[in-house]
């Protein structure tokens, strides 16, 4: 005889996360949930969204569920992963016979009614044969009293709600897909089931639903889609996010350290596809893969100071740590990268043993630059350069770095942990190169390096944040020892989008599904028009938030007669602005427009920025419409003397500068826009390429204005 098992008493959650565990299993009983109402639980990339929907699971058979769906993203790696990791935590109920765990895809050819009275969990992936053999299940007449079941259908990493609508090829008319159709299906044999989305994207709160019309509304702002209710998945203390590698942080802080820029040119030479190598007497000198040859060395060394620090602490078990190369999805290219990542292990083994001069130079600039973040820090201290130097060598030689290729070209099973289905450590510094199976699903513990060269500049917002393994519950001592590696291109690109979905959380935080968000186009004829969120692509979007600024980064100077009488125009007529303390001066929207276009021929933007003078351009405009005035408030600043390469990797708060000025602009009184004009010196001591002194605009939004989201179709 059964016993009724109380599931949810046996994880260990704290008080905020039960709360919210609580609250969504509540919701889910008292609203009529479904695809196009669905309960919602919104949390961050690696911020414990799994954690938090099996605690909703286990709560829900607390409540008399009987049976949970979890649909997964479409790889059988993630799929795999997830069945062991709901395995784990129900281990005790299976063991006990009170819950059974399933994959669709291997199913027993027959369920007894044994299995049909525990609680069943069900994994299936996003793909139409699978989905297929879920409703099969529940079609089958061999098992007609699965229909009367209550159903929890939970859709895990729900991003973008991309499982709902597709785009037709070559058009514009937008499709239910035919997973969603799927879904819809198996509602309609099965009566009593709620639907949960879980999504660590915010932008799909804003997702119009397919009868939405922007014919019939003249509004700038979008309310987020309404689901049946959303509940904020709490984040731990832990957390390293967005916040922490896109931030402004000085050398005092360690995250000032995290990125470190590699030339695009070596990205582009670690994508050959065409079989060839680099040879072992060149992985030295070969200046095409020297930040990835600096990066190895600085991981393995951050690995050692790590575990020296633990073993001080008094740690009984030493950690063993990862970092990730995810430079190109083409598996040829995954081949190149090992070989290459192994030659240089290969190359450090016989340093090391034989006290190369090279070897001690990569290690000497590798212990200079962690001694920085480690002292930043404050909170351990940096082993002392000898005992550094001897404990790497220590580790190389005895064969403690592991270099593994991850793709689909490999068995991935066997790399799992049975126990956590996370990537198994096997040495003390593990190395993974691959592709697509290491962007999103498979978790990788202790990742203190990241080497990042995909270009997100035509993807969408959410696949770039599934990139972004080095999220996640991070210890901070290990952070302090972390690098980033990737171009500056890419890392404005990443910031930006990081600052689209800041952006829409903290909105959606603030004001719940009554905060709106202004989604903006820039028309021929029209000028600047409401564009449905449904309709841009979140990889040329501008993003800023309320009080936020918006600004070239990341670009060169040139110089010509047409830049040269530019300046003088420029200085002509903004030098007498200047004053010793901060004042805002009042300029009509066209003058502003004016002053914007005559800093244009000085600037150079690169290919792929994340700038564009359309955006800063059709902003202002919005701005300085809404506001009923066509005024801009003008500031202008002189003096100004930042490098090229600093300043590539400042927000716009760092660049503006200046607590006064920062003040002025965030005075809640301020309803205008704001246009800030820089003057900066040029030179090459500087690393600009012109020598002439140029004008820096910067655009700082109305303070107390919704968060905009300019769509940029070019």
């Amino acid at each position: 005889m059964q016993t009724s098992a109380k599931f949810y008493e046996s994880f260990s959650h704290d008080a905020k996360l039960q709360e919210c565990v609580n609250n969504v299993v509540s919701q889910l009983e008292a609203h009529g949930t479904s695809q196009n109402k669905p309960g919602m639980l919104l949390g961050k990339i690696q911020s414990g969204k799994t954690r938090g929907f099996l605690g909703v699971i286990a709560k829900a058979f607390d409540n008399g569920f009987d049976i949970a769906i979890v649909v997964t993203k479409g790889t059988k790696t993630l799929a795999t992963q997830t069945v062991s990791r709901i395995s784990n935590d129900f281990k005790i109920f299976i063991e006990d016979d009170k819950v059974a765990v399933f994959d669709i895809m291997s199913m027993p050819e027959r369920l007894t009614k044994s299995e049909r009275s525990r609680k069943l969990i069900i994994i299936a992936k996003k793909e139409v044969n699978n989905l297929k053999r879920v409703i099969d299940l529940f079609k089958s007449n061999n098992y007609p009293d699965l229909k009367s079941k209550k159903v929890l259908l939970v859709d895990d990493e729900a991003d973008m709600a991309g499982v709902r609508f597709i785009k037709k090829k070559n058009t514009e008319e937008v499709k239910q897909g035919s997973v969603a159709q799927q879904l819809d299906d198996l509602r309609r044999f099965v009566k009593k089931t709620s639907f949960l989305q879980v999504t660590a994207t915010p932008y799909a709160l804003y997702l119009q639903p397919e009868d939405y019309s922007d014919k019939n509304t003249g509004s700038f702002v979008f309310m987020p889609k309404r689901p049946a209710f959303t509940e904020l998945l709490p984040i731990h203390s832990g957390y390293v996010g967005g916040d922490d590698y896109f931030g402004d942080f000085d050398e005092n802080d360690p995250r000032h350290y995290l990125f470190v820029e590699v030339p695009s040119e070596e990205q582009e030479v670690l994508r050959s596809e065409d079989g060839r190598s680099i040879r072992i007497d060149r992985v030295w000198t070969s200046k095409t893969i020297s930040v990835l040859r600096q990066a190895v060395m600085t991981f393995i060394l951050g690995v050692v100071v790590r575990r020296i620090q633990q073993n001080e602490a008094g740690q009984q078990r030493l950690g063993k740590f990862a970092m990730i190369i995810h430079n190109d999805t083409q598996k040829s290219a995954h081949g190149f990268q090992w070989t290459t990542v192994e030659r240089i292990r290969v190359a450090f083994e016989a340093g090391a043993i034989n006290d190369d001069q090279r070897f001690k130079d990569l290690f000497d600039i590798a212990y200079s630059d962690l001694e920085a973040s480690v002292k930043a820090h404050k909170k351990t201290k940096m082993p002392g350069k000898s005992l550094a130097y001897s404990e790497i060598k220590k580790l190389i030689s005895s064969e403690e770095v592991n270099v593994q290729m991850v793709n689909s070209d490999v068995q991935v099973a066997p790399l799992l942990d049975p126990a956590t289905a996370e990537l198994k450590l096997r040495a003390q510094a593990n190395i993974f190169i691959g592709g697509s199976l290491l962007d999103r699903g498979i978790t990788v513990p202790y990742l203190i390096a990241f080497y990042y060269g995909r270009d997100p500049k035509r993807m969408q917002a959410d696949t770039v944040l599934q990139h972004s393994r080095m999220y996640g519950n991070r210890h901070r001592d290990d952070l302090a020892v972390t690098r980033f590696y990737t171009s500056i291109t890419v890392f404005q690109r990443l910031r930006q989008i990081d600052d689209l979905e800041t952006a829409l959380r903290e909105a959606f935080e603030k004001g719940g599904h009554d905060a709106g968000v202004v989604f903006i186009e820039n028309d021929a004829s029209k000028g600047i028009i409401p564009c449905a969120p449904n309709k841009i692509s979140l990889s040329k979007v501008a993003t800023v938030k309320p009080a936020g600024y918006y600004l070239p980064n990341n670009f060169d100077t040139t110089e010509s007669t047409k830049s040269n009488s530019a300046l003088q125009k420029l200085n002509s007529r903004l030098e007498s602005l200047v004053s010793k303390s901060v004042e805002m001066h009042e300029v009509s929207l066209d003058e502003a427009l004016e002053f914007i276009n005559l800093t244009k021929s000085a600037i150079k933007i690169p290919p792929g920025s994340a700038f564009s003078w359309d955006a800063m351009e059709g902003l202002l405009k919005y701005y300085a419409k809404t506001s009923d005035s066509q005024i801009v408030y003008l500031i202008v600043e002189t003096g100004r003397e930042l490098g090229k390469i600093e300043s590539g990797r400042k927000t716009g708060q760092s660049i503006v500068g200046g607590l006064s000025i920062r003040k002025a602009l965030t005075d809640e009184n301020r309803v205008l826009p704001a246009l800030i004009m820089l003057r900066q010196k040029g030179g090459k001591q500087l690393g600009w390429a012109s020598k002439s002194n140029f004008w820096w605009p910067v655009l700082a939004a109305p303070v107390n204005s919704e968060p905009c989201v300019f769509s940029n179709p070019k």
